[in-house]
């Protein structure tokens, strides 16, 4: 019998315990800071905030879930926070895995046109404990410390533009050098027994097709300068690697229609599809919209009519089945119908988007940004900023096409930053495996 009273001590004691910790924080939100010291999810500025993509917020996602990664904006200035808790392969399957959490997380809040980092892993915090719970919260400075950072901001600008404008334009035609030169290594080859160049047409492989448009002259909004030249590059990019490229060039509604409905009939069960569009987009009711250079509604029910559905050419290819659709879209430019005599139309650049499976999209710019055609008035380049950057990174050999949009990303971003701009790629990745567009 007296095996009782022990189990009693060690209940009452087991309950005690629970029951202090339980006052602080729960099992599943417990903090470990990289000094040993412990805190609890719920302390932190963002816990009740909700996280990009999902309808919960933080803390909730995160009592729901025993793996789970937290992403965070790097500054207060831009607020954005992210959540993943697994990983869906295959549409059913669910897998805990840190790393690839870690990437979706930090994809979902750099989508937002924030600067990320991955800050808290399963309970273990990746970042200086100070700056987490002092430094950096979803919650605005005071407005002396956001006017400071506006004006040392503006102050490099200027600076950049009056004392760096030589370099900017020298790194620009370095980068416009080494595209066409890629794009004409890949063209050419040379006779052993002869002082000429025998050009030769490239592989075309069966099952890499690709669809490239380019708006400029619109006639009813804005016009543009970059987009033509900008499909142009990228059409002789995807053709050199081995793509069946169809380019198209200042389309109409019914001429964009048209190339979209033969374009699907192309595609062929397990082929890989690359989609270029550049030109204006507007989102209207979170969907986004390509605009034919005829678009001239005078309303929202009218662009709808007129424009082309983004997601409608996406489901195409799903239904179609292809093994892999990389679809660009740089048409994250200001909205073509601000100030056009109409109300306004439709929000700038273009909002969050759902990849199916065995699909990858990339927008030149996050929710709500611009993106740059130019990085200074002295710089010449032909091509805006994420096109130049692309055709450069995917002829670069043995690199998945992951990690080329991500490289991608990271280059546009210092880039912008240098000229005093934010411009972050928005990149939705639901790709299985690993594609390269060069060996």
């Amino acid at each position: 019998m007296q095996f009782l009273p022990r189990i009693s001590i060690i209940f009452i004691a087991c309950f005690l315990i629970s029951s202090a910790y339980a006052s602080s924080c729960g099992f599943k939100t417990r903090l470990n800071f990289q000094d040993g010291s412990t805190g609890c999810i719920e302390d932190l500025p963002f816990a009740n905030h909700i996280g990009f993509g999902k309808s919960d917020k933080v803390i909730d996602v995160i009592n729901n879930t025993k793996n789970y990664v937290i992403a965070l904006s790097k500054t207060p200035q831009c607020r954005a926070v992210a959540v993943s808790k697994f990983i869906h392969i295959g549409g059913s399957q669910v897998i805990p895995n840190i790393a690839a959490m870690s990437t979706f997380a930090l994809d979902s809040c750099m989508n937002q046109g924030c600067d990320c980092e991955v800050i808290i892993a399963d309970g273990n915090v990746l970042v200086d404990k100070e700056r987490l719970l002092s430094g950096r919260s979803l919650d605005l400075p005071p407005q002396s410390i956001v006017n400071q950072v506006a004006l040392k901001d503006k102050e490099k600008a200027l600076s950049i533009q009056r004392g760096d404008d030589d370099r900017i334009a020298a790194l620009r035609k370095e980068l416009e050098k080494e595209i066409r030169a890629s794009i004409k290594n890949e063209a050419e080859i040379a006779q052993a027994d002869s002082p000429q160049k025998l050009k030769i047409a490239p592989a075309i492989f069966a099952n890499r097709k690709a669809l490239v448009i380019g708006n400029d002259s619109y006639q009813k909004v804005t016009p543009l300068v970059n987009a033509r030249e900008d499909a142009r590059v990228i059409a002789e990019s995807l053709a050199s690697l081995g793509y069946k490229v169809s380019l198209k060039l200042d389309v109409t509604e019914k001429q964009f229609k048209s190339e979209l409905r033969t374009f699907k009939n192309q595609v062929l069960a397990g082929d890989e599809v690359a989609i270029f569009f550049a030109g204006h987009g507007v989102q209207i009711a979170s969907t986004n919209y390509l605009l034919p250079i005829d678009i001239g509604g005078q309303n929202e029910e009218e662009i709808k009519d007129e424009g082309i559905s983004l997601q409608r050419l996406l489901d195409d290819m799903h239904d179609k089945r292809s093994k892999f659709t990389l679809a660009m879209i740089d048409a994250c430019r200001d909205n073509p119908f601000k100030g056009s005599g109409r109300s306004v139309i439709g929000s700038r650049g273009l909002a969050p988007t759902t990849a199916a499976t065995g699909q990858m999209i990339v927008f030149s710019a996050g929710s709500g940004q611009q993106a740059l055609d130019r990085l200074s008035p002295s710089d010449k380049s032909k091509n805006g900023l994420f096109t130049r950057i692309f055709v450069k990174e995917m002829q670069k050999p043995g690199i998945s096409v992951d990690r080329v949009v991500r490289n991608v990303r990271s280059e546009v971003v210092a880039l912008a930053k240098s000229v005093g701009h934010d411009q972050v790629p928005a990149i939705y990745d639901q790709v299985v495996g690993e594609f390269y567009f060069k060996q």
